[in-house]
């Protein structure tokens, strides 16, 4: 008999309960069944803030804590990253979900900041919640966040200053210091990130793309960390005797196996193994094939291949006893990449090789590092670069990989912008107490509003002050003599409100975005009147 077709409409009570068990974990994760408004959202989105805000808030500065992070299939991060824990916490909360989103967009328009950002939306959402439960109507207060911001942007401007060549680098170092690595590392990242930009910048006009032009490899091992113009790969070579390196190599790249299967010597199947002779002409003949193809690559004058396929391994010795150097089984992925670096395609099978399929390189090199092998492919024509990291354990790795990534992307925007303002909280506590005397010429509850988007600025050196083991009352007392004295004094990692001692900046760019984005995520939560789950 045949069986019944299953429609939405007749679906199993199996199918029913699975849906069922779904929709109910869907439900656990957003924490809303009924639709939800005045007092009760007033309630989550306080509530929301709150728990982003501590989330993210004990993890900001150098001194920030780590946060180690369970996501539902087992994977363990242990990381202080903005953007890392907001994407790996388990919760799809309307209002936790604009956050992550701004944090997103943050990562993605500038590579950093991403913290700043969250942090300050979050304590502009708790101080509306504040003033809305006094009475104030969230229209009013979006008013006032608008007219403080408006006004924040405009201080930030005679803020800034232009930056010299080594005020790049200590803004870099700065932002790489941020992630929690130590000054002596965060050096190193420094010139590894400026030496990056600067070939990059030299190869490419326009925007650099940081995720297609740069690739970062990470392997346990020793501490180091070395970057190339070019690619590094950690592959074996098809032989271990085969040459460790060239200078100004030809290179082909293959993605199809390059070894005779014995459907193609026999493809009438009409043969049977069953006598030595049988075998041996087997072997002859597949012997005479494979020189064929080795032969087609020896003849192309290619001094590297490297192939998606497998290589039978006569075709391995041929390669060899012609100082040709091959690699085999390689991902899709890297060889595309490398097809890219070297100026040539990814070759199908063809009848013969001709020397337009070949690519070109500085030099290749093989090298063996705590026992596995690297490849190091130098292209200085390319805009394409490498970093390899290498650290003794996992977390150590992640650390230096997030410094990293801060560290480019600042270098790129400073490579392009130079301007730079104070960092150490120093640029928020002037721009909240700019703010509070704008509020002092606003009338109505709108001054409130500024004076609550000053309170979320202030929020910034507060947090450094807490996470770095102030007292953080008396770190804002100490701001405000400094400030009243006329000196630009800012939090230390020595633990002291100072204006000597090593200068700390940042980047003027990647600030103005996050007091942007921060504020019109803010505004847009605040224009949320109600949530309606779907049923």
């Amino acid at each position: 008999m045949a069986s019944e077709l299953k429609t939405p409409g007749n679906t199993s009570p199996e199918s029913q309960d699975g849906m069922a068990k779904l929709a109910r974990t869907i439900r656990d994760k957003i924490l809303i069944d009924e639709p939800v408004k005045e007092e009760e959202l007033i309630d989550q989105l306080e509530r929301a803030a709150i728990e982003i805000d501590e989330l993210l808030g004990s993890s900001l500065g150098p001194k920030g804590m780590n946060k180690i992070i369970v996501n539902p299939v087992g994977d363990i991060f242990v990381t202080s990253d903005g953007k890392v824990i907001l994407k790996e916490i388990d919760v799809l909360h309307p209002i936790v979900t604009s956050l992550k989103k701004l944090a997103e967009s943050m990562d993605k328009a500038c590579g950093d900041g991403t913290k700043t950002a969250v942090i300050f939306a979050s304590n502009l959402i708790k101080n509306a919640v504040r003033l809305i439960r006094a009475g104030v109507h969230p229209t009013i207060i979006i008013e006032g966040y608008e007219l403080a911001m408006q006004k924040t942007y405009e201080m930030l401007q005679y803020s800034i200053r232009q930056a010299s060549e080594e005020d790049i680098r200590t803004t870099i170092m700065c932002s790489a210091t941020g992630k929690g690595i130590e000054r002596q590392q965060a050096q190193a990242v420094t010139e590894i990130a400026l030496k990056v930009i600067s070939h990059l910048s030299e190869k490419q006009a326009g925007r650099i793309d940081l995720n297609r032009n740069v690739k970062i490899l990470k392997k346990k091992g020793g501490p180091e960390i070395v970057a190339i113009e070019g690619l590094i790969m950690d592959e074996n070579p098809a032989r271990e005797d085969m040459p460790k390196s060239y200078q100004n190599p030809a290179v082909l790249i293959t993605n199809y196996d390059l070894k005779i299967k014995s459907g193609y010597l026999n493809p009438q199947h009409n043969f049977k193994m069953d006598s030595v002779q049988t075998a041996l002409l087997f072997e002859e003949r597949k012997k005479q094939l494979c020189g064929e193809i080795a032969r087609k690559i020896i003849d192309s004058g290619a001094n590297v291949l490297f192939s998606e396929g497998d290589i039978d391994p006569y075709i391995e010795t041929l390669l060899r006893d012609s100082n040709i150097l091959a690699f085999k089984k390689l991902k899709m992925k890297d060889l595309e990449k490398l097809a890219e670096a070297t100026g040539t395609t990814l070759m199908a099978q063809p009848d013969e090789i001709r020397p337009c399929d070949l690519g070109r390189a500085g030099s290749i090199k093989l090298e063996k590092k705590n026992g596995e092998n690297f490849v190091f492919i130098t292209v200085k024509d390319k805009a394409i670069a490498t970093i390899l990291i290498r650290e003794p354990v996992k977390y150590g790795l992640d650390k230096v990989e997030e410094a990293v990534d801060d560290a480019l992307n600042n270098a790129a925007f400073l490579r392009k912008n130079r301007e730079i303002v104070n960092g150490g909280g120093a640029i928020e506590f002037e721009l909240a107490h700019m703010v509070r005397l704008f509020a002092a010429t606003q009338t109505g509850k709108r001054q409130l509003a500024v004076q609550a988007y000053a309170e979320a600025l202030e929020k910034i050196p507060v947090i450094l002050a807490r996470n770095i083991g102030m007292n953080e009352i008396d770190a804002m007392a100490q701001m405000r003599n400094s400030y009243a004295r006329g000196l630009e004094a800012r939090i230390d990692l020595s633990r002291k409100v100072t204006d000597r001692g090593p200068e700390v900046y940042d980047s003027a760019t990647v600030k103005k975005l996050a007091i942007i984005a921060g504020t019109e995520t803010a505004k847009k939560v605040l224009r949320i009147d109600e949530i309606v789950p779907k049923k």
